[in-house]
Order: structure tokens, then C-alpha cells, then sequence
């Protein structure tokens, strides 16, 4: 347990030392692409390695569309709920997602940004905390384990790194208990359903419902 949250941790120091290090060389790329790529590549290495060594179980599949409509269904409906108490409490937009054109957030935000932290927090550190999984709360008629809960509340913890950007605190805030509750749909379908593919449509899910409700309303 606690070699898979380190292992995330230096992932997440590693991108963001990229990051530093494409803008100090003066390349032009939008905001946080660097770091991104930089999970992406670590996180496939890692599950390769680690698969190989039998040590995590990474599996991904097809799945039936009728298997969406749950997942997809709730996230949309997460992501309403958030722009509303948004609306109610008056938080602007994030500063570095409105710097970019329709079509990079589409690319960089929606696929790429899903993609890759999905890899680090579901596919590579979920699975890594699989041992403990017997371990967990019940809510109502659902279980969320451990690796569930683990994995969700550190992906919404490593988005406290938006206060860097210019956002209010308040709005980082909103941000971190959104992106928890995120991660744990994200973990408990990817658990239940023991398919990598669920975790990353449930998240360029909540980043494309995020993208459109930025641009209609």
C-alpha cells in the first residue's frame, strides 16, 4: 500500500518537474501538457513493469453500451450538481482550462488529461492497493473498498497543485471534493466491473460534460 502511493507521488513530482522543464526551454505547449505526458509515459512503464512481475492486475476490455448508462448517467449528473453549487456559491471559471481553444480542451483535456491520470490513480495505484480490498465502508447498498476510497481521495488531493494557476482557493477547494468523488465513480466501476475502461470513460465523461456546460451556459 504504502509502495503504490509513493510510487504516485514521485510519478506526480517527476511530471511536474517536466513541465518546469519544457517552459524553462521555452516550448510552446498549453497549460499542464507536459506534466500530463509525463504521467502518461511513467504510468504505462509502471504497469507494464508491474503487471509483468505479477504484482498488479491491469485489465481492459471491451464493454457492452448498455454497461454505460449507469456509470456515464451518474457522472453527468455529478458534474450538473457541481456547476450548480458553483452557480450558488459564485465561483468563476478555472483560469487555465478558458486559455485554451474548444478543440484543445477537447484533446487535451477530455482524452489525453483523462487518460493519463486514469492510468496512475486507477489503473496503476488501485491496482496496486488490490490486497487491501476487503477492506472498505458500505453506503446505503453500495461498497466502496479501500483502493476505492485511497485511490479517489489522492487524485483530488493532487489537484490542490490548481492554486499555482491563478484560482481562487475556494475554487480549489470545489475542485478537490469534486474531482475525490470523481475518482471514487471512477474506482468503483473500474473495481466492479474489473475493467480499466470504465474508469476512463467515467472521467472524459466528467471532462467533456465540464467542457460543455463551460460553453453553453
Amino acid at each position: 500500500m504504502f509502495l503504490g502511493i509513493f510510487v504516485t507521488f514521485l510519478v506526480l513530482m517527476i511530471s511536474g518537474g517536466i513541465e518546469i522543464t519544457l517552459k524553462s526551454l521555452s516550448i510552446s505547449i498549453p497549460e499542464g501538457v507536459g506534466s500530463q505526458f509525463g504521467i502518461l509515459i511513467i504510468s504505462i512503464l509502471l504497469i507494464f513493469l508491474f503487471s509483468r512481475k505479477q504484482i498488479i492486475k491491469f485489465n481492459i476490455s471491451k464493454l457492452k453500451i448498455r454497461q454505460l448508462i449507469y456509470p456515464i448517467g451518474l457522472t453527468v449528473l455529478l458534474s450538473i450538481l457541481i456547476y450548480l453549487f458553483s452557480m450558488i456559491v459564485g465561483n468563476e471559471n478555472h483560469p487555465s482550462a478558458t486559455s485554451m481553444s474548444v478543440l484543445q480542451q477537447l484533446i487535451f483535456i477530455v482524452f489525453f488529461a483523462s487518460l493519463s491520470e486514469e492510468l496512475l490513480f486507477r489503473g496503476f495505484l488501485q491496482n496496486m492497493l488490490e490486497p487491501i480490498r476487503s477492506c472498505g465502508i458500505n453506503i446505503s447498498n453500495i461498497r466502496l473498498s479501500l483502493p476505492v476510497i485511497i485511490s479517489g481521495v489522492l487524485f483530488g488531493i493532487m489537484h490542490f497543485a490548481l492554486v499555482s494557476t491563478g484560482a481562487s482557493f475556494s475554487l480549489v477547494i470545489q475542485i478537490v471534493v469534486s474531482a475525490m468523488l470523481l475518482g471514487m465513480i471512477a474506482g468503483f466501476f473500474q473495481e466492479k466491473h474489473n475493467n480499466f475502461t470504465f474508469a476512463f470513460i467515467v472521467h472524459m465523461t466528467a471532462n467533456l460534460s465540464g467542457l460543455i456546460i463551460s460553453i453553453v451556459l
